[in-house]
């Protein structure tokens, strides 16, 4: 097993859904030595307050964006406070949606993963028992079309690629954060998935895919989408790293 857990939950006025979620991640966690990373970016609501709240009753750190700075600022704060925190390679770092609509009963599952030896598990929609309920259609046209792109042009070991619900092994994202620095991530929304994938299976990541039963009914917030601004961000990043790719 892995020594330690450290789940990033970027949060953006998800004043909501957050005391549930802390709940049933510490009922999935308990038998592990696990800490949440909360990354505040800049809501609107009442998201910093309730995480103060709940940081009375179990192991929150948190991280605040005074103004919001995007999915991609949250992620690299998080991933940048975990790895740095993390103090054994065999640590595992969970990344997951503060909207309730992944569910936390999958993360000692991706935990196990990582301790069989897989560098990167993915809670994914695409493999057997896999499914999602509820997920408008732009959404599923989006992952379908990505996890196409991914087989054609990156060879990219991994069926549900748009996923972001996903465990790390520390000693990955430490390599990650010492081969680009600052500029591990560089996309600006929610293709951001994408890139790390990209990036990991650079450094030699080995892959495990954990059935997900996504269910978007239970989201308690707006979606954060823009789905023509999120189609053209995959579109550069697709371009930036055949560009590196044939150079």
């Amino acid at each position: 097993m892995t020594n330690k857990v450290f789940v990033v939950l970027p949060c953006y006025n998800e004043e909501m859904s957050l005391s549930l979620l802390a709940e049933r991640i510490d009922e999935a966690c308990a038998k592990m030595d696990y800490s949440v990373i909360a990354v505040d970016d800049g809501s609107k609501d009442q998201t910093y307050a309730t995480l103060l709240k709940l940081q009375k009753h179990f192991p929150i750190i948190i991280k605040r964006h005074t103004r919001n700075m995007g999915l991609q600022a949250a992620l690299r704060t998080g991933l940048t406070k975990a790895a740095s925190t993390a103090k054994d390679n065999g640590d595992g770092i969970v990344v997951m949606d503060a909207d309730l609509t992944h569910d936390p009963k999958y993360i000692p599952h991706m935990i196990a993963a990582l301790a069989k030896g897989y560098d990167v598990a993915i809670g994914s929609r695409y493999v057997k028992g896999g499914v999602q309920l509820g997920v408008p259609v732009h959404r599923q046209v989006l992952s379908i079309g990505m996890r196409f792109v991914s087989m054609c042009l990156f060879r990219l070991p991994v069926r549900d690629v748009t996923s972001g619900y996903r465990a790390y092994r520390a000693e990955l994202l430490k390599r990650l954060l010492a081969t680009y620095g600052d500029s591990f991530i560089e996309s600006k929304g929610f293709e951001v998935a994408f890139e790390l994938l990209i990036k990991t299976c650079k450094l030699g990541a080995r892959f495990a895919e954990i059935p997900l039963r996504l269910d978007y009914s239970k989201k308690k917030s707006r979606s954060k989408l823009a789905v023509q601004k999120t189609i053209f961000n995959y579109f550069k990043l697709i371009l930036r790293n055949l560009k590196i790719s044939f150079s």
